[in-house]
């Protein structure tokens, strides 16, 4: 029996020794890769200047499968927005475990970003934010600005990884012109400079024209116009405005902004078109009453407006038709030879009273045997004229008429005379009345010469003086200076613009050439 035992013994001790023998020592187990992260646009993972298009396309890879995935936005224009679409209104996207996020962001984006079960336990996916960085420029980042995007990504093996994506906006530069005043000549001008520009300055100018440079501090300056100091004939201070500066009613302008000599931002912006002159262009003509004839029928007289206006008028004319049109010689009537011109023509009134031919804004009053010329018409400015321009054609003789109350009757007497055309921007409570006919004239005035008179300011003037035969019609420019730089706009209402054409200089003394003749039509404003 103990034999019996003895042999079981040794056989199991050889069993265990050929079990030990024969079964091999288990492996040990090969970890997971960490997860990783590829662009292939970018390897180095270095901040990227923000752009319209962009590859924004990253590979993560995650042999023991993704377990959670959150992006981290921190951007000044987009975090508001993601905080909008996530559950928990940050800015911190859960693409497994925020389960609206899905539709919300293929709102935003048009899809593409994968979410859910699309990225848990997934071992590689593209994450492909594309189209969502670029909706940032939308947004109006701030010039020198960054907006991150932090990936965290986890395994199931507890691994994890963080990679930060930075994209940068140096911005573009910027220039705008706001505030612009026609009658100041002004505009307002901002600008943003990017940061990459060392030394921002501002240039202004017409379309197509020479550029200025306006002085700028802060990202602002001013459009002015500059003006240029000079002396008149009777020694009075005046000002022109310098070419090139300001802004005027009527053109188109650039503004630049620039790097040294090169441009880096513009703008471009046309300004109104200005005021119009009422029958500049000589259209309208009719007739008014001017009195009654001894039978107290009503005298007719030649009236350069439209029926029912009033803007121009001329002096004398009621001396020189008859109601029935059968003797008709007006000191100013509609050209027979060309419809829409002024004809001015100077006559010899009841065949012993020189009278010249004249046109002006105002009212003509007759009062017996003398005339008074109201100069002057309410007019509504929204831009400040830089001339008076308009076609002429005349003839200018020898002073054959003197005045016998002009005290310069004998220093123009046979010497050549003068056509003048004036107009003058005044501020006035009433109009200036100029009386003449048989005796002394009153009442004579020149916008050359003061710059007030009792009723008011004259603010600026210009003139033309023509002493020769202009055959055919030429086109004129009356540039227009001022008393004071930056003259203030005239009041509403009050009598702010006069226009005066006479074929003589001297004729408000009845001195002058009796034979002197002006044509003149398109009164416009030059800005």
């Amino acid at each position: 029996m103990k034999k019996i035992f003895n042999l079981a013994v040794a056989a199991l001790a050889a069993m265990a020794f050929v079990s030990c023998e024969k079964t091999p020592a288990a492996e040990p187990e090969t970890p997971a890769a960490a997860p990783k992260m590829e662009w292939d646009s970018n390897p180095s993972f270095e901040p990227v200047e923000l752009a319209s298009e962009m590859d924004v396309n990253i590979r993560v890879k995650a042999e023991a499968g993704i377990r959670t995935f959150v992006v981290k936005v921190d951007s000044p224009v987009l975090s508001p927005v993601i905080s909008g679409i996530t559950s928990d209104h940050t800015s911190d996207m859960d693409l497994i475990g925020d389960a609206q996020l899905a539709s919300m962001l293929d709102n935003l984006t048009g899809g593409g970003i994968p979410t859910g079960d699309d990225l848990a336990g997934k071992t590689e996916i593209d994450f492909n934010i594309s189209t969502l960085v670029p909706l940032i420029l939308s947004l109006g980042p701030e010039n020198g600005s960054d907006h991150k995007f932090t990936l965290d990504v986890s395994d199931m093996k507890g691994q994890s990884l963080s990679k930060t994506l930075t994209f940068h906006y140096t911005g573009k530069s910027t220039v705008t012109v706001s505030d612009i005043d026609l009658w100041n000549n002004t505009a307002s001008v901002s600008f943003v400079a990017a940061e990459n520009v060392e030394s921002p300055s501002v240039f202004f100018g017409r379309k197509g024209g020479e550029m200025l440079e306006i002085a700028a501090a802060d990202g602002r300056c001013t459009i002015a116009a500059e003006y240029v100091k000079s002396t008149n004939a009777a020694g009075l201070d005046v000002y022109s405005p310098k070419e090139g500066t300001g802004v005027y009613a009527g053109n188109t302008y650039v503004v630049e902004l620039r790097d040294g000599g090169q441009v880096v931002a513009s703008t471009e912006f046309a300004t109104e078109s200005g005021d119009v002159i009422p029958n500049g262009d000589m259209s309208g003509w009719s007739k008014k009453v001017m009195g009654e004839d001894s039978d107290g029928n009503p005298i007719y007289i030649t009236y350069p407006n439209a029926e029912g206006e009033s803007f121009w008028d001329s002096g004398n004319n009621s001396f020189l038709e008859t109601p029935d049109g059968s003797f008709k010689t007006p000191l100013c009537e509609e050209d027979s030879a060309e419809s829409g011109v002024a004809a001015l023509s100077a006559r010899m009134v009841l065949n012993f009273i020189f009278a010249p031919g004249n046109l002006f804004t105002g009212d003509f009053v007759m009062a017996g045997m003398t005339g008074t010329a109201n100069f002057g018409k309410v007019y509504d400015y929204t831009a400040r004229p830089k001339a008076l321009s308009f076609r002429y054609k005349a003839n200018v003789g020898i002073v054959d008429k003197p005045g016998s109350s002009d005290p310069e009757k004998d220093e123009w007497n046979k010497k050549q005379d003068i056509t003048r055309v004036f107009v003058a921007i005044v501020d006035w409570e009433r109009q200036h009345g100029v009386t003449s006919g048989l005796g002394a004239p009153t009442g004579m005035w020149d916008p050359a010469s003061s710059a007030s008179f009792d009723e008011g300011a004259v603010l600026g003037y210009g003139e033309l003086l023509i002493s020769g035969d202009v055959t055919s019609m030429t086109d004129a420019e009356l540039p227009i200076v001022w008393y004071s730089e930056n003259a203030p706009k005239p009041g509403s209402g009050k009598y702010s613009l006069v226009i005066s054409c006479a074929t003589s200089i001297r004729g408000d003394y009845l001195t002058g050439c009796s034979t002197n003749k002006l044509w003149i039509d398109d009164f416009k404003w030059v800005y």
